[in-house]
C-alpha cells in the first residue's frame, strides 16, 4: 500500500493505492504532471482520502 499526495489550485487531496492499484500505476506516475485520478472519496476528521482505482495521464 502506497500514499501519496496530490495538489492542484484549489487543495490537496491524499490519495491511497492499494497493491494491486500500485502495481498497474505506479510507472506512470511523475512529479510535477497533471493526472485524472478516479476511485472512492472519505471524508473523514476534516481530511478527504481517496482510495484510488484508475489513474490517467492528462
Amino acid at each position: 500500500m502506497e500514499f501519496v499526495t496530490f495538489e492542484d489550485e484549489t487543495g490537496v487531496v491524499e490519495a491511497t493505492f492499494f497493491p494491486d492499484a500500485y502495481r498497474r500505476f505506479c510507472a506512470r506516475l511523475d512529479y510535477g504532471r497533471p493526472y485524472l485520478l478516479s476511485g472512492k472519496a472519505d471524508e473523514q476528521f476534516g481530511a478527504t482520502t481517496l482510495t484510488v482505482d484508475e489513474v490517467q495521464n492528462l
